[in-house]
């Protein structure tokens, strides 16, 4: 495999900002903007904020992408993601803050975890298979919910950090001829967050969100 390129994370940036935070900006002018800075298809504040965001995101995963997945390892990931948006970029939210995600079937607030309850649950994910240890850890860190914002993000590009290696990206399962797909991962997701069910969400991305890094 020839040596990892921003632009190869492409499909990460464009699915992640697209059905996490609405990014109104294409596939093409996504890469584009990743490739040389281009701002071209960029229509809002917002929207360039959130592109540059993860462009440093899949340029520190690029650049890190060997070094062990820790606590400090996710810190580091979030407070990329979140540098323009949050408040606190990269710290762990408070009991007190009761942050938590909104979902169809009610709110779902976890406790809120520690760096050392972080690296906890980071530890407790010991399956052998690269892929389905990436899967596992994007579900239990979305469903965490360790920071203020970027959660899902966060999830993704760590999940990734583990794949990226052994030539597979993680994308979130998005297609333009079947709006329902983004829609149904959605709702997987939030019954992972409030009915622990996890394989349903895990056996979509398995089926329409791994993708081989180009060579």
């Amino acid at each position: 495999m020839s040596a990892i390129n921003i632009t190869d994370l492409t499909g990460v940036v464009h699915t992640a900002g697209k059905v996490f935070d609405g990014l109104a900006v294409g596939r093409f002018d996504t890469e584009n903007f990743l490739r040389s800075g281009n701002l071209a298809g960029a229509s809002s504040r917002a929207d360039l904020a959130l592109l540059k965001d993860l462009r440093d995101v899949a340029q520190f995963v690029v650049d890190h992408h060997d070094q062990p997945i820790d606590e400090r390892y996710v810190l580091s990931v979030n407070a990329q993601i979140t540098r323009s948006g949050a408040l606190r970029p990269g710290q762990l939210r408070t009991e007190d803050q009761q942050i938590g995600v909104s979902t169809r079937y009610g709110r779902h607030t976890p406790p809120a975890l520690t760096e050392r309850g972080l690296q906890q649950l980071i530890s407790s994910l010991t399956c052998s298979d690269v892929t389905e240890n990436a899967l596992d850890l994007f579900a239990e860190l979305a469903k965490a919910q360790p920071f203020e914002d970027g959660n899902k993000r966060t999830a993704l590009f760590v999940a990734n950090s583990l794949l990226i290696g052994g030539g597979t990206l993680l994308v979130v399962p998005v297609d333009e001829h079947d709006p329902q797909l983004a829609d149904t991962f959605n709702d997987r997701l939030a019954k992972a967050y409030l009915y622990d069910e996890h394989d349903a969400v895990k056996a979509l991305m398995r089926k329409h969100g791994l993708t081989a890094l180009p060579h």
